[in-house]
């Protein structure tokens, strides 16, 4: 079933459902609880798209109007069946693992939302006033960011808390707050009821529609440099695979060396790229080869020409004085010089390495060793 139809079934069944409720509960709150859960599947299926952790789902604003508005059973019993409900839709979807996983953490949220509004409302008084209901709610989405946040790094799912991140926290946070003073009201006064929740969350339906075209457009771009990293292999310069292989072992290392995200990026980026000067240099007449200096000299000089490409031409060409990205340069020529040995020469992975750390010392930091060890045992312990 593909999304379109998902959210058919989910605005009928949730309708229907709101129709029961309505002449079982003429006070309209079981109705409300209603449209409000089929407004947590919904918010599951729509999701901010993010470059370096899961999707940020849109329910996570709904849960900040559960959370200020019902008591603990009815908040419950909303969130319970809203998530089973999105875990059965996604029962046909590969990586049923994950989104068993996602279903936990999930809960988690919901668990951390209500207790943070609950504390802090009862902190403040439960005095309904502006700021002790902006403070409540404010906590209950902080709340949520932790949560979210920290179980996502334990399970290693993205870890990193990058600008796209940290605006798609924003867009969440203050439109549930939003949706849930809409809803609510303050003090007997602003409540517009389900039309508050519903008038509100226009702008995050915006940013949603706004991140599916950022996201788009980072596709593209990462489609164009992988592409741009099979012309040396295309030419037969380097094994096929050679670019991509690196790209994934450098990225893993530079993770263990405990680097940041953007250099991370970058370092994957120029692991991608690292060979592309060579299809611009002619072979040698006496035959010994391109001099690989001269390839790295080339490609750094051209990547550095590109502005997003500009921190992979620093790591390519070495030219670098931070020592983080020192360390990026060196993990970038071992994680080459490693694939060189093992899908160039048919060395042995263990005898590679060995072959590597016997290098002077001068040649490559002792860290850099070890996180290319560590990456490697990690490979091997997480084999089925």
């Amino acid at each position: 079933m593909n999304r379109g139809r998902r959210i058919g079934f989910v605005c009928g069944l949730g309708l229907v459902g709101g129709l029961i409720a309505h002449f079982a509960d003429p006070s309209g709150r079981a109705y409300a609880l209603t449209l409000l859960a089929a407004g947590l599947v919904l918010g599951e299926l729509f999701a901010l798209r993010l470059e370096d952790r899961d999707p940020l789902p849109l329910s996570y604003a709904v849960l900040v109007v559960l959370a200020s508005s019902f008591p603990l059973r009815d908040y419950a019993i909303a969130v319970a069946s809203a998530e089973v409900v999105s875990l059965l839709l996604r029962v046909t979807d590969r990586k049923r693992a994950r989104y068993v996983v996602l279903f936990g953490i999930r809960i988690a949220v919901a668990v951390a939302t209500y207790a943070a509004y609950q504390g802090v409302w009862h902190l403040v008084g439960r005095r309904e006033q502006v700021a002790p209901v902006l403070a409540a709610l404010a906590a209950a989405a902080a709340a949520q960011l932790l949560v979210d946040i920290t179980a996502s790094k334990l399970l290693r799912l993205g870890e990193s808390f990058s600008p796209r991140s940290r605006l798609a926290w924003l867009a969440v946070a203050s439109s549930g707050m939003l949706m849930a003073i809409g809803y609510r009201g303050v003090d007997g006064s602003g409540r517009v009821g389900l039309f508050g929740p519903l008038l509100f969350s226009t702008p995050l339906l915006a940013a949603w529609y706004a991140f599916e075209r950022l996201d788009a457009a980072t596709r593209s771009y990462r489609q164009t440099i992988e592409a741009l990293a099979m012309a040396p292999e295309l030419g037969g310069m380097v094994p096929p695979g050679h670019a991509a292989r690196v790209a994934t072992l450098a990225s893993a290392m530079g993770e263990q060396l405990g680097l940041g995200a953007a250099d991370v990026r970058d370092l994957e980026m120029a692991a991608l790229l690292h060979h592309l000067g060579q299809v611009t240099l002619d072979e040698p007449a006496d035959g010994r080869g391109v001099d690989p200096s001269e390839v790295t000299a080339v490609t750094g000089a051209m990547l550095r020409e590109i502005r997003p490409l500009v921190g992979a031409g620093e790591i390519v060409g070495g030219d670098v004085n931070d020592p983080k990205r020192r360390l990026a340069a060196q993990a970038l020529r071992l994680a080459s010089e490693y694939d060189d040995l093992t899908a160039r020469d048919n060395v042995p992975g263990n005898l590679a390495v060995e072959s590597l750390r016997s290098a002077p010392a001068y040649v490559y930091d002792e860290r850099v060793v070890v996180a290319l060890e560590r990456v490697l045992r990690d490979r091997v312990t997480s084999r089925p």
